[in-house]
């Protein structure tokens, strides 16, 4: 069993296990009853948090600046129709030009470190360099190490990633830089953001999927919008339609979360659909380059830390109220908040790629 169906299975069982102590977290939960949804409101912040008060404050002023006002005028856009469906789509352009790592400099990188073989541990690394070995690739034909050596090297020189994270996670931990050296392996086109906006943590709609990619000297971001949560199918699809034989995933704790959620969502509607790709959760990666530095991992305080404080925001767990209040009122204006969200966490999300790959690109 792959790492990747290992965590759709663990996060299933921790989600049925814990799913009531879950709803009490959120913000929101809805309930489905035929083609009709009821929404839940569930306590998060309390009444006197300045972050609740100051979201709270952006809406009521969101809902004045946009009354009856239409998305297609505010933001432009339109509809984008699947097989299965219409949902919103609304694609920006940004000029931001992200590193990557050198396609040189990821195999010199990868190909160097031993001990990504069995049985070789830092005594015997430095006794085979001694030898005159130098990568992985002088130790094809050792009389020991020689098949595993093959085999690595067969994973690297055909850029298959998928299989090469599988490997360096049985011998280092999520955050170890090879991980980060493999994205290298990538074309900068086949690198694909994801951040996505739900109404829960377990086993609730995603009501908006985004998705940035390289378009030479520019990111560009397709964001896909559920105005109901029966455009969620559409927006699935939406998804599926970028991913590709040679796609990667780059998510900051998708990992545990987003990615799961989504294949948890493809079931719910039993889509075909297939997300077993090469996936780089730069969270474990912030971790390791940022420990002691910020406060705390998070994608906003990383933001600040590199890019600077972002204008204002809904919170996180705040999105499925603002969602809520959208769909009570068909008020525009704490949508266009989540939509505003998810860009800024899509672009925070490059930029910590961006500045990760940078320090890895230096001698």
């Amino acid at each position: 069993m792959s790492r990747d169906q290992e965590d759709v299975k663990t996060l299933s069982r921790l989600g049925q296990t814990f799913s009531a102590r879950i709803s009490r977290t959120i913000s929101t939960a809805y309930a489905e009853g035929g083609e009709s949804y009821r929404f839940v409101r569930r306590p998060f912040f309390t009444a006197d948090s300045d972050e609740y008060a100051s979201a709270r404050e952006l809406k009521r002023a969101l809902i004045a600046q946009y009354r009856e006002a239409a998305l297609e005028e505010v933001i432009g856009g339109g509809e984008h129709t699947t097989e299965l469906g219409i949902c919103y789509h609304l694609e920006t352009t940004e000029r931001t030009n992200f590193n990557t790592i050198p396609l040189k400099r990821s195999r010199e990188r990868l190909l160097s470190d031993f001990k990504v073989l069995d049985g070789i541990r830092d005594k015997t690394e430095r006794a085979l360099k001694e030898q005159g070995y130098h990568s992985v690739a002088d130790l094809v034909g050792h009389g020991r190490f020689g098949g595993r050596a093959r085999r690595f090297l067969e994973l690297v020189e055909v850029r298959d990633t998928y299989r090469l994270i599988e490997w360096l996670g049985k011998r280092y931990s999520k955050s170890h830089p090879l991980t980060l050296y493999a994205t290298g392996l990538h074309a900068k086109e086949q690198l694909l953001f994801v951040d996505i906006e739900t109404l829960g943590l377990y086993a609730s709609p995603v009501i908006l999927i985004g998705v940035a990619r390289s378009a030479g000297e520019t990111v560009t971001i397709h964001q896909y919008i559920l105005r109901g949560v029966h455009e969620e199918p559409a927006a699935l699809a939406a998804l599926l339609s970028h991913v590709d034989g040679e796609s990667a995933f780059i998510t900051f704790n998708g990992r545990a979360f987003d990615m799961p959620f989504l294949e948890q969502r493809l079931a719910y509607y039993r889509m075909r659909g297939d997300l077993r790709r090469a996936h780089f959760d730069m969270l474990h990666h912030s971790r390791r380059a940022w420990n002691g530095v910020t406060t705390d991992s998070k994608l906003t305080t990383l933001e600040r830390h590199l890019v600077g404080t972002r204008k204002a925001d809904v919170p996180s767990a705040l999105i499925p109220e603002f969602y809520e209040s959208y769909v009570r009122t068909q008020n525009i204006g704490p949508l266009i908040a989540i939509i505003d969200h998810n860009r800024q966490d899509l672009l925070a999300l490059v930029h910590v790629f961006s500045r990760l790959c940078e320090d890895c690109s230096c001698p």
